[in-house]
């Protein structure tokens, strides 16, 4: 089985890679004044609302500031060929809207790199992913996370993931190198000046969740059937299914798109160690599950030739939240 590295860690930027720059949060007032109680109130509940919608936007813990690439050996055994990665280059911005109260509380920006080689000879293409609370909601709650995957360019297989938690100066990191020969994961887990190390099993293809989402975007859905996969994050492992519910048109800034609508429930469990090779074939660890399959989101892909992703509405314990595309460009 592989285990972590020792080797030196090489720092990776995605604007020094892919010429994007990284999101930078406004810094609130020093001097806010007086504010009423009522009004500190409500302002309070869209902070507990911006945290919770970035909570649920990467399945219970994000990310912020630049990762740490380790020195990752790629797989050895053959992979499907799945070709060109059709989204490298990509850039989308969404807004993030509380449904109740229709205030826009954070902004997310999902970000494709391209092909890019390390010294050691590694290629792989970054997805980044940020999301930031805005204006007035800083003041009370500020939320900066991100969320890194790198996937091999032609596999499209998940080498190594990075979230970073920034809530309130409220730091929580994970570092997860994917081992898709052993099916498993190494995992660092850095909190208050600790660092947790460990290895976990994973079921077959299991693969970092926004990785997952730049996959189903590949795929041939079909309405009324529903399509499942893990994933993982450093933390729990999910099987998320995808339900093709129908189609209908959604509008946002940038007109109407005809879009397929899908409900995604997600399961949440923990792998039953120990997991190892049945005559040489290593088989899928038992599963203990903390949460079963519940609604987390409604989500529109467009039809185009692309799936663009145009909204989706994530559903949490203080309410739902509205993500809407604002923008979409491609280097």
């Amino acid at each position: 089985m592989h285990c972590v590295h020792t080797a030196a860690k090489t720092p990776f930027s995605f604007a020094a890679a892919s010429g994007g720059s990284p999101l930078h949060a406004r810094s609130p007032s020093a001097d806010a004044g007086a504010i009423p109680k009522r009004v500190r109130m409500k302002r309070f509940l869209f902070a507990l609302s911006a945290i919770a919608l970035c909570q649920g936007l990467y399945g219970c813990a994000t990310t912020s500031s630049p990762g740490i690439m380790q020195e990752a050996v790629q797989s050895s055994v053959h992979h499907v060929n799945r070709g060109v990665f059709p989204f490298q280059g990509e850039t989308m911005t969404f807004d993030a809207r509380h449904v109740a109260t229709k205030a826009s509380v954070a902004e997310a920006i999902l970000q494709v790199g391209h092909e890019s080689t390390m010294e050691d000879g590694t290629h792989y293409i970054p997805i980044i992913g940020t999301a930031s609370s805005k204006s007035i909601i800083r003041l009370f709650a500020k939320v900066d996370d991100r969320a890194e995957a790198y996937i091999d360019p032609t596999s499209w297989e998940t080498i190594y993931s990075y979230k970073h938690l920034n809530e309130n100066d409220r730091n929580r990191e994970y570092y997860v190198w994917f081992w898709p020969d052993d099916q498993s994961a190494s995992v660092e887990r850095h909190h208050a000046g600790n660092v947790v190390k460990r290895d976990v099993p994973l079921p077959n293809n299991t693969m970092d969740s926004i990785a997952w989402v730049f996959f189903v975007r590949t795929m041939k859905l079909e309405v009324g059937k529903s399509y499942s996969q893990y994933t993982y994050d450093g933390w729990t492992i999910n099987r998320v299914e995808l339900k093709v519910v129908g189609e209908e048109d959604v509008w946002t800034e940038n007109g109407f798109f005809h879009c397929q609508k899908y409900e995604i429930w997600r399961e949440r469990s923990d792998a039953i160690e120990p997991n190892g090779a049945l005559s040489g074939v290593f088989i899928d660890p038992a599963r203990k599950v903390h949460v079963k399959s519940y609604l987390l989101a409604t989500a529109w892909l467009a039809t185009d030739e692309l799936k663009t992703p145009v909204r989706m509405v994530v559903n949490t314990g203080i309410g739902d939240f509205d993500l809407i595309l604002k923008s979409i460009s491609k280097q």
